[in-house]
C-alpha cells in the first residue's frame, strides 16, 4: 500500500491532518525476532509538512535535502525527509493545492519513478515510503483553470478521501454535536467541570443557533464557540453573507459555463448589467463602443430590476 499515493479533500478545519496521520500510523512494521523489537517507532514514521508556510526553496530542502553549498545558507549537508523516511512511513504534504508548478513537475518525477536527488547533487536516491496529500482547494476548478496540472492530479489520486464538514456531518448524525462539544468541554475542564460546561453550551447553541448553521470555521468553531460559552456565556457567529439561491449574475455565470446562453441572451444580460453600475445610456454606450440606440435597445427592465434586487 505504500506505494499508492492517498489523496485527501474537504474544508478547512474537518480533521484532514488527522485522517493522514491514522492512514500514516496504521501501516505495517515488521517485527526483528532476533532483536526481539521493531525496526522503527511507529510514531516516528509520519513526516507532515504545511507546503504554504514554506517558500519553494525551503520546501525542496525538506523534502529533498540538499548539498553543501547548493545555496545561499546552505553550510553542511541535509537529509530530506524523502531520505530520512523508511519503507514502513508516511510523508504527509499539506495544502498541496498551494504548490507551484515548478515544484509539482519536480514532485510528479517522485511519484512517477520513487526516485529524487538533493539539491546540488545529480545522484538519485530511491524513495521507499507512503504519500499522502491534502488540500482545502476545489482541485476540479483549479484543474480547469490550469492552476493544477492534470498529470500531477492523476499521481495523486490513486486513493481519495474527503472529509465532511460540521454541517454534513449533523445532518447526518444530529447527536454528534452533543459528543463534540462532550469532549470539548473535558479537555478544556475535565470530567467533572466539563460535563455542565457541555449541557450549558448545547443548550445555548439549539436556542441561539439555526439548525441549518453552516459552522464555516467547522470543528475549529464549535470549539471557540464552548470557549466563548464558557467565558462569556454567549458566542457570537461571524457575519456571513447569506447565499443567494436567485443571483441573477450567478445564475448567468452558471448557464454560460454549461453553453447554455444564447448570443442575444448574452448581449442583453450585460448590456444590462453594464447600465445598471452606469446609470445611462450615453455612459453605457461609450463602456460598451456602440451607438446609444443599439445599447438601449438591449437593456432589459426586468434584468435590471432582479440585479437592483441582490444588491446590499
Amino acid at each position: 500500500m505504500g506505494d499508492y499515493t492517498c489523496l485527501i479533500t474537504g474544508p478547512s478545519g474537518t480533521g484532514k491532518e488527522l485522517v493522514a496521520r491514522a492512514i500514516g500510523l496504521s501501516r505495517y512494521i515488521p517485527f526483528n525476532p532476533r532483536k526481539l523489537k521493531f525496526p522503527n517507532e511507529a510514531g516516528a514514521c509520519f513526516f507532515p509538512l504545511n507546503l504554504s508556510a514554506l517558500s519553494p526553496t525551503l520546501i525542496e530542502s525538506e523534502l529533498f535535502g540538499h548539498k553543501r553549498g547548493a545555496f545561499t545558507g546552505a553550510i553542511q549537508d541535509r537529509l530530506g525527509w524523502f531520505e530520512v523516511c523508511p519503507a514502513s512511513g508516511t510523508v504527509f504534504l499539506d495544502e498541496i493545492g498551494e504548490l507551484g508548478p515548478t515544484l509539482q513537475v519536480k514532485l510528479l518525477r517522485v511519484l512517477q519513478t520513487r526516485s529524487f536527488q538533493r539539491l546540488g547533487e545529480t545522484n538519485s536516491r530511491a524513495f521507499q515510503g507512503k504519500i499522502i496529500a491534502a488540500t482545502n482547494r476545489n482541485l476540479a476548478v483549479e484543474l480547469a483553470e490550469n492552476r493544477f496540472r492534470h498529470d500531477f492530479y492523476y499521481r495523486l489520486c490513486s486513493d481519495v478521501i474527503q472529509t465532511p464538514g460540521l454541517l454534513e456531518q449533523l445532518q447526518d448524525q444530529p447527536r454528534q454535536l452533543d459528543e463534540l462539544v462532550l469532549f470539548i468541554a473535558r479537555r478544556e475542564l475535565g470530567q467533572e467541570e466539563g460535563d455542565p460546561l457541555a449541557e450549558e453550551a448545547c443548550t445555548w447553541i439549539r436556542k441561539h443557533l439555526p439548525a441549518d448553521y453552516p459552522w464555516p470555521g467547522n470543528v475549529r468553531e464549535l470549539e471557540q464557540c464552548v470557549r466563548n460559552i464558557m467565558i462569556r456565556g454567549s458566542y457570537t457567529p461571524p457575519a456571513i453573507r447569506p447565499s443567494r439561491e436567485n443571483d441573477p449574475m450567478a445564475d448567468t455565470i452558471a448557464q454560460f459555463r454549461a453553453g447554455r446562453l444564447t448570443a442575444e441572451d448574452l448581449l442583453v444580460r450585460y448590456c444590462s448589467h453594464v447600465f445598471n453600475q452606469c446609470g445611462n445610456y450615453a455612459e453605457m454606450a461609450r463602456r460598451l463602443e456602440i451607438d446609444r440606440r443599439t445599447a438601449k435597445s438591449k437593456v432589459s427592465e426586468d434584468w435590471c430590476r432582479r440585479l437592483d434586487q441582490n444588491q446590499d
